[in-house]
């Protein structure tokens, strides 16, 4: 991925910072929006077309790692915290939020580049915006159709279109949500019954697994898996499954 494909949401209260965050990123050839609090992040976040946000902590009306679990919860991007909080504790707080990589001021601006192109070549479009070009995507039926796992063959079948194969955890993780549909499952149910434990890396796993799961089902059918982010939950599917 070239820099100048990278979308970059910038949050960080310090006004001379983050003219010279959004100077240096957009010389290097990315698109930046920039916001000064919390509330400037949320009129942002729905109206661009972000691959990474890079987040202060100590903002005036709320705390980055507020945003950086609302970030998790809700979208695809990938989160770089940047702060002046060095202790240890932070950090781990940072990446139990959901944090991908925890900078500490002053970062050369140059590092920060790096960091973002790196990142951002390991995170998919957002499920949304691949579903919005890619795909011709009908929301509504979606939770109308009945959505059958046929756990023998590792298939997920949509009532009306092709046989989706599942790998064996995308098979379990749907398997889950199958046996109380429309209730959400815990995360950390989830994570345990995944991979044994529920800690930071596995966290990031799950998140990519949901992430190809959705894509998956919109490239083949193009419709929208009614998987449902329960933000500080879980998950939930909120259609009719069944288990054959």
């Amino acid at each position: 991925m070239e820099a100048s494909g990278i979308g970059v949401l910038l949050v960080e209260d310090d006004e001379d910072l983050r003219d010279s965050v959004v100077e240096w990123l957009e010389l290097a050839g990315m698109r930046v929006k920039a916001a000064d609090s919390a509330a400037g992040f949320y009129q942002l976040l729905p109206n661009g077309d972000y691959q990474v946000a890079v987040i202060d902590v100590g903002l005036p009306d709320q705390s980055g790692y507020v945003l950086a679990q609302y970030i998790r919860a809700n979208t695809d991007l990938a989160v770089i915290m940047l702060t002046a909080r060095s202790a240890v504790e932070d950090k781990i707080k940072g990446y139990d939020s959901g944090a991908d990589l925890y900078l500490v001021k002053p970062v050369d601006c140059r590092e920060l580049s790096a960091a973002i192109l790196s990142i951002a070549q390991r995170v998919r479009k957002p499920a949304a915006e691949t579903l919005a070009t890619e795909t011709p995507v009908t929301e509504a039926p979606a939770t109308e159709r009945l959505w059958t796992i046929s756990a023998a063959h590792w298939q997920l079948h949509v009532a009306g279109d092709e046989k989706i194969s599942l790998s064996a955890k995308e098979l379990k993780f749907l398997e889950l949500l199958a046996a109380t549909p429309g209730q959400p499952v815990l995360r950390t149910t989830v994570l345990t019954e995944l991979y044994q434990r529920h800690d930071y890396y596995t966290g990031r796993s799950l998140d990519s697994l949901v992430r190809r799961l959705r894509a998956k089902v919109a490239s083949q059918t193009g419709i929208t898996i009614p998987i449902r982010t329960v933000h500080a939950v879980g998950y939930s599917f909120v259609g009719a499954i069944a288990v054959s």
